[in-house]
């Protein structure tokens, strides 16, 4: 497994099998912040994981970097321009339909008040309540470095 971390209150070790015969799908994450709380949806009926909840991010388009693909993903999926920050954890994972390699990014809205379109489901939880939610299982190690920062104080307004 290949799990490096950023800012992260302690490591996680999970070990899977990766199939050399397959290049992992790239794919950039956005952890829209806004005080103490992220941006999560669940994963609509009909797609891999339905039901289970996700934050705002998606594959790399060919040439693509995943910090533009968390931004232009999560325009796409939450109707929000955001500010993609620094890279807080990259994460591989086989699952059954493939292997995928997540960039996490701690990101913000360029306007502070902003709220998500209506309809895209996406909704602000506070960071210490995450782990209470179901994702999928390469989302583990960074819920642990996020409910990490539930203990932290929170600096800044923009809780609008």
């Amino acid at each position: 497994m290949k799990d490096e971390q950023h800012h992260a209150c302690r490591s996680s070790d999970s070990s899977f099998i990766l199939h050399p015969s397959s290049l992992p799908t790239q794919v950039g994450i956005g952890l829209v912040r806004r005080g103490d709380r992220f941006l999560v949806r669940r994963r609509p009926a009909g797609t891999v994981y339905a039901g289970y909840w996700e934050f705002p991010g998606g594959k790399c388009e060919p040439g693509e970097d995943p910090a533009a693909a968390t931004a232009r993903e999560c325009y796409e999926e939450i109707g929000l321009r955001v500010l993609v920050g620094p890279l807080r954890r990259t994460t591989t994972h086989s699952y059954a339909h493939g292997t995928v390699e997540l960039f996490f990014y701690d990101c913000r809205t360029e306007d502070t008040r902003a709220e998500p379109a209506e309809g895209t489901g996406f909704l602000w939880v506070p960071s210490g309540e995450l782990r209470a939610l179901r994702f999928p299982e390469a989302n583990e190690a960074i819920l642990e470095d996020l409910a990490c920062t539930a203990q932290e104080p929170v600096t800044g307004s923009g809780s609008g």
